[in-house]
């Protein structure tokens, strides 16, 4: 085989810092809340984001226009838990906190991505050792026991997942008919 007289040029990632100029620890969750200026909440369950009005498209544009009919018309509604204040006051949060969501769904989707790329190169590189030791595995028949782990490892998440064992029960022949 002749050697090789070209070198390829090896493509620098853009979407990854060199890992000297990372943090040491990624920031905590407070911290980034305190970053977007929101209050970190624990999660809600389930049965609790059922329980909540699903917001129709656009609502929040027409608050402002509500509160001023609101305003007009108070005396006729009677309703003193709703008040021109409170619903611009909503959609003030709402802005507030959608400009916030749309800010850290991009962060959240690159950051995502950017995991999804590493991983697919790792596995990559998993896979070359893996049939790379099955094409030496003639040459020298102690390498497939020394890399066991990886073999065993993607063995169980490639071809069809891990063999499984014999059942005890003996499978019937022929189904019964029913009558």
């Amino acid at each position: 085989m002749a050697p090789r007289t070209t070198k390829k040029k090896k493509s620098a990632n853009p979407t990854t810092k060199p890992s000297s100029t990372r943090p040491a620890r990624p920031p905590s969750t407070r911290e980034v809340a305190d970053m977007l200026g929101v209050t970190l909440s624990p999660p809600l369950k389930p049965e609790q984001i059922a329980r909540l009005r699903k917001a129709l498209p656009g609502y929040a544009g027409i608050l402002d226009d509500v509160a001023a009919l609101l305003a007009e018309d108070a005396d006729a509604l009677n309703l003193p838990d709703v008040t021109p204040e409170a619903l611009l006051a909503a959609q003030a949060e709402q802005k507030y906190l959608a400009a916030r969501e749309a800010v850290a769904h991009a962060v959240y989707r690159s950051l995502f991505e950017q995991r999804l790329q590493v991983d697919d190169r790792a596995m990559k590189m998993l896979e070359k050792i893996a049939r790379r030791i099955n094409a030496l595995k003639e040459d020298d028949r102690d390498l497939p026991a020394r890399w066991k782990l990886l073999l065993d490892f993607l063995g169980t998440f490639r071809q069809g997942g891990a063999r499984k064992p014999k059942s005890a029960e003996p499978v019937d022949a022929e189904p019964t008919a029913v009558a």
